[in-house]
């Protein structure tokens, strides 16, 4: 490895260190808007956030801080302590795509989980029959239980781009205008992509089309997508102010409207939102907003699920909370 090559490499790691600590930052924050809130949303973008640290941290450690110096049990560890957090991480994702859509009721968290598990499990045992962590080494070789685990490695990696895919038509197609309707779809594009470079890491393991598979591995795009996902998020916390570091006052209708960006609601959400919080009833709604009582009744139930909110009276002291404290 000659000066400049080795300066380029110091200076990577550096970055990868910056990006970990500020994830550190992101992650302590997350902790203290969860703790708060406690609502759904809150625990699937800290779920996100704790399973990308940590994988990123585990990552780390094994491929650039202990390098090919490893081998035997220590390289069995540390390669199915990454393998599982990958699993953990785009479960997560996937998860916190599905939660923050509010499209539960068309892709299944409990079925995500279990296609995970299932292919977390196989993939493996099949690694471990292999001989895959005998060595220092991530190529597979030829031969029929060989091609099962690159059959389920491309299943699942596709597998999660077709449900990125389905979560983007159905997400555009329901929530026209929902606020931070770019975030949610940044949010998924980024998934879609991730898994497409991804499924390109498996073909070369496979196929041993590079012939540096370490240096492929070091131009993992989820570091610069984990970067900007922590500025993104604390500029976000910042807004939402979880420390109550800024002590202005907000009118009623302000608090409603902080509240509904807080929430993601959407556009009709936010009206319901504010004129609930004036204490109308769903009737005085429905005649306010020229809709029917039923769709009313719908929007409330939307706003309850989101705000974590388990009666009118509680989603009003909300209001009030913010009025008061934001």
């Amino acid at each position: 490895m000659d000066f400049f090559s080795y300066d380029l490499y110091s200076i990577y790691i550096m970055i990868y260190i910056a990006v970990i600590i500020l994830g550190g930052v992101t992650l302590t924050l997350s902790l203290i808007t969860n703790a708060k809130e406690k609502t759904r949303q809150s625990k699937a973008i800290l779920l996100l956030i704790s399973s990308i640290f940590f994988y990123m941290l585990a990552d780390f450690v094994t491929y650039y801080f202990l390098g090919e110096i490893a081998s035997g049990t220590l390289v069995f560890v540390l390669i199915t302590l990454s393998d599982t957090l990958f699993c953990v991480l785009v479960t997560a994702w996937v998860y916190a795509i599905i939660v923050l859509a509010d499209i539960e009721e068309v892709i299944s968290p409990k079925l995500l989980v279990a296609i995970s598990a299932v292919y977390l499990a196989c993939s493996q045992v099949l690694s471990i029959y292999l001989g895959r962590y005998g060595s220092y080494t991530i190529q597979v070789d030829d031969g029929f239980w060989n091609i099962i685990l690159q059959i389920f490695n491309g299943a699942y990696d596709f597998g999660m781009i077709a449900i990125g895919l389905r979560a983007l038509f159905i997400f555009c197609r329901k929530h026209r205008n929902a606020s931070h309707r770019k975030s949610y779809i940044l949010l998924i594009i980024l998934l879609i992509g991730y898994m497409v470079w991804i499924s390109y890491w498996d073909y070369s393991t496979w196929f041993k089309t590079e012939t540096n598979l370490l240096e492929i591995y070091a131009m993992d795009p989820l570091i610069l997508m984990y970067a900007i996902l922590n500025i993104f998020l604390i500029y976000y916390f910042y807004k939402s102010d979880p420390l109550k570091i800024i002590g202005c006052h907000a009118s009623p209708d302000e608090a409603a409207a902080v509240m509904a960006e807080k929430y993601m609601l959407s556009e009709r959400e936010s009206q319901v939102l504010e004129l609930a919080g004036k204490g109308m009833s769903n009737r005085q709604i429905a005649s306010e907003l020229f809709i029917s009582e039923n769709t009313v009744k719908r929007h409330m139930s939307s706003i309850f699920k989101k705000t974590g909110a388990q009666s009118r009276h509680e989603l009003i002291t909300k209001i009030s909370d913010i009025s008061k404290t934001s």
